[in-house]
């Protein structure tokens, strides 16, 4: 009899443990979806962001190359058009004060995800009985004691197979070496797609500054003319400085830019 208990005894205490660590492991593994979530939902608004400029400079493009094709710049005009090239750059270097900016995530676990994981170890710990206790209240048969070495060995077994699956360093290092692959070529193309959309809008900046040049020469009789043409000029200066500004920011991140 007495060996019946401990054997029993020592079933309940693994069946507890096992039960506190597959708590543990969905906490940590729902822990984890929630940071996946929210750094899909910011790249989201981050693609969303840089589709609005690139669309802005789309059509700031066509309207420049139609000042030139006419012949006459109206320096009003090309301070207007230098000023939203300006805030085409800061939308999708995300400065911009109506832009779409990051998705934010509710509740202070998605704010924190450590203190999440630190608190689900926790919850863990008080959920799981103590297995003294269970031990002193719970009263045992033979046959109850064969029922649970069944359920404990079915569960064991599942549990081993998984063991299994993540015990493989091979298949683990592969996949992680595919994930950092996979990055590095999502990276590469973004830091691609930001050097061209950065040099295309400094050549529309340079042009926004010719064609302001022009308007000064043109206006050089016309007091009001010359003062708007040089507005003009320092707004297409400005889209520059911008220009140079983002290519900072962006390399900060990462992206070596030549502007």
């Amino acid at each position: 009899m007495t060996t019946v208990l401990a054997e029993s005894r020592a079933q309940r205490e693994k069946q507890v443990q096992e039960r506190a660590e597959a708590k543990l492991r969905a906490a940590r593994s729902a822990v984890e979806t929630l940071k996946q979530s929210a750094s899909a939902a910011a790249d989201d608004a981050k693609a969303q962001r840089k589709a609005a400029a690139k669309q802005k400079v789309d059509q700031l493009k066509a309207r420049i190359r139609m000042l030139q094709m006419s012949g006459s710049a109206d320096p009003k005009l090309l301070a207007q058009l230098a000023r939203e090239l300006k805030a085409a750059v800061k939308m999708y270097g995300g400065d911009a004060g109506g832009g779409v900016g990051a998705a934010p995530v509710q509740g202070e676990a998605a704010s924190n995800p450590a203190d999440s994981d630190a608190s689900a170890e926790v919850a863990v710990s008080e959920d799981a009985p103590s297995t003294e206790t269970a031990t002193e209240t719970t009263p045992v048969t033979e046959g109850q004691n064969e029922r649970g070495s069944d359920e404990t060995g079915a569960e064991n077994e599942k549990s081993g197979e998984g063991a299994k699956a993540d015990a493989n360093p091979y298949r683990r290092m592969a996949e992680e070496a595919q994930a950092r692959i996979a990055e590095q070529a999502r990276r590469g193309a973004a830091q691609h797609e930001d050097r061209d959309f950065l040099r295309e809008v400094r050549d529309l900046a340079n042009q926004i500054k010719a064609l302001a040049k022009r308007a000064q020469q043109q206006a050089s009789s016309n007091p009001a003319q010359a003062r708007q043409a040089d507005e003009a000029d320092q707004a297409a200066a400005e889209a520059l400085r911008a220009v140079e500004s983002a290519g900072r920011e962006l390399g900060a991140a990462g992206v070596s830019l030549s502007v």
